[in-house]
């Protein structure tokens, strides 16, 4: 069975991890980037990049998990933004 504590874990990092999708599903619809702070997601990517290795050094699955997820959905937002709809 899986503790409360947990299942608290589990939810605040699916959330956290799919925070970029609403953002990434809008510069696909628009198809327009210029709107979006680069550095923002940076910094975002560099936070999940620091959980990754917080989670690897606790062996806490499900920080390695969430951040591995947010690592891809915010690099997406990224490549979006730097590469494929350019400012």
């Amino acid at each position: 069975m899986i503790e409360p504590v947990e299942l608290i874990g589990l939810a605040a990092g699916f959330l956290t991890a799919f925070s970029t999708v609403p953002q990434s599903i809008r510069i696909i619809r628009v198809r327009q980037a210029a709107a979006v702070s680069a550095g923002t997601y940076f910094m975002l990517l560099g936070s999940y990049i620091l959980w990754l290795v917080y989670g690897i050094i606790q062996g806490a699955i499900s920080i390695i998990f969430w951040n591995v997820i947010g690592i891809i959905l915010g690099a997406a937002v990224l490549i979006m933004k730097l590469f494929i709809w350019k400012d």
